[in-house]
Order: structure tokens, then sequence, then C-alpha cells
């Protein structure tokens, strides 16, 4: 059988979003073992104290950039899976409905009624398999890959480049609790002043690491990455973790979407094996 070109397109949207995924790791990985921040604390006369993140060299431009690259060719290499879908269903290319068809990412069932009209022509098991994977239909939305690359592709496609900033990832250490008071961690993204800790000192000595000793570690994320509560803890956490990982995730979770529709159109009775 001939290879059909429009699902060898779609594979090699997601091989680049592949290879997206591999250059932004690549070059945060080399941003960050530049050591482009260093920490500093300040205390004013008040004993009022803040340590901080001071950046030296700016989050690469180029980092937005390959993530949005990855982020649409996600997105596009499930429309044209679809559409391959869509021709192995229908035999006939174009199909039928080919201006409507596009890969539905519903978060409510009221939208998935309003996306399913773009799929009148398929077959009912390639509807109902696209049907199970909706987000709305997750245990967990908030963890949802489909989920997140509707809400990131979106922002890149109709917005902006997405921000990215720097996060703290772990905050551990100790501190002297008779001379180090309210003591609080800056769980989000810094903002330009790059506080990540703030104190109160009593007293007026100089400040040692036998009062204050902490140790960082940061990562890049998007600044507005939204939180949803932890599979197993429920505590607010960025879905999937660091942002690599979360790109790593979404690609793979494409990837089985789109392979296992091809095969039920393929294979329509493996829709009815799983019925029977």
């Amino acid at each position: 059988m001939k290879p059909l070109r429009e699902l060898s397109l779609s594979q090699a949207r997601i091989s680049r979003a592949q290879d997206n995924i591999k250059e932004f790791a690549q070059l945060l990985g080399e941003y960050l073992e530049g050591r482009p921040s260093r920490i500093r604390v300040d205390i004013d006369a008040q004993g009022h104290g803040a340590i901080r993140v001071e950046r030296r060299e700016p989050i690469p431009d180029q980092l937005s950039i390959l993530l949005g690259e990855a982020l649409q060719n996600l997105r596009a290499g499930l429309d044209n899976c679809l559409y391959a879908v869509a021709i192995i269903d229908s035999g006939t290319n174009p199909p039928p409905g080919a201006a409507q068809l596009q890969w539905p990412i519903a978060l409510s069932p009221k939208e998935w009624t309003a996306n399913k009209k773009r799929l009148q022509h398929l077959s009912p098991h390639l509807i109902e398999a696209l049907h199970r994977i909706q987000p709305f239909q997750a245990e967990n939305p908030g963890w949802n890959c489909l989920r997140i690359l509707h809400d990131l592709a979106r922002i890149d496609r109709h917005r902006s480049a997405h921000e990215l900033a720097i996060r703290p990832e772990k905050v551990k250490g100790t501190y002297d609790k008779k001379t180090i008071h309210d003591l609080k961690i800056n769980e989000g993204p810094l903002d330009d002043e790059g506080i990540v800790v703030t104190f109160t000192r009593y007293g007026d000595e100089e400040l040692t690491p036998k009062m204050l000793d902490l140790q960082f570690e940061f990562d890049i994320d998007v600044r507005d990455v939204e939180m949803a509560p932890h599979i197993v803890t429920g505590k607010p956490s960025r879905p999937w973790g660091a942002l690599d990982n979360r790109l790593k995730v979404m690609c793979a979770a494409v990837e089985d979407y789109a392979d296992g529709l091809v095969e039920l159109a393929r294979n329509p009775e493996l829709a009815r094996a799983e019925q029977a």
C-alpha cells in the first residue's frame, strides 16, 4: 500500500516537536550551567532581610521560540493526523467535510458538543475514541496532556510567545529560630526584584551561616504556569514537574493518541473487540 502523505506529514510534525524539545532542553541546560544568576542577601536597619536572585544573563529568547515551535508542531501534528484518519476512514481524498476537520480538545461537555459537529463524517467508533480522551473526561484534568497543550498553544498562537521565568525548585537548609523570624519562601516565579526568601533578623550581629544557611535549586518555566492538585498528595503543583519534562510527557501523549486513532481507522474491529 502506498504511504499516505498526510499521515507522513503528521508524523513529521510530531518528530519535529521532539527535536524542538531536545533543543530546548539542551539550550536550557547550557544556560543554567553558565550560572546566569547569583544569590544576594540584604538586611536593612530595621532587620528586614531578603535573599534575592540577581540575574547576570537574561533568559535567552530562543527558549521561548523553541517552546512555541514545539507546541505548534504538536497541535498541527494532531490536526494532520485527524485529516489522514478521515482519508483512511472514508477511502477518499479529500475526505468528506475536509474544511471542518480539527482534532478536538474539549474542556467541558458543552465544548465537546460544539466540536463534535466537525466530526460528523467520521465513523462512530472513531468519534467515540476521541470522546474518551477529552480533558473533561480525565480523572485529574489539570494534568491532562491535551489540556496542557491546548492552553499553552492557544496563548502562544493568539497572544505572544510565552514569557519564561526563574522558579525556586527546592529550598533547603537550616536557620536559627532565635535569631531569624518570619521566614517566608516565594514558591512562585521570581519578579524583577528576584526575591526568593524574606525574613526578620533579631539583634544586630553580623549574619553568619550558623544563623541562616539555605541552599537553592532553580529552574525555568512559563511565568503563568497553571498549578493543579498533585495526583498523589493533592498539593498545588506544576503538572508533570519542570517545563522540559512536561514537554516530553505531552509529546509522548500526542504520539500515543495519534498512533492509536490511526490504528483504529485501519482496524475497526479493534473497537468492536473493546466493546465485546
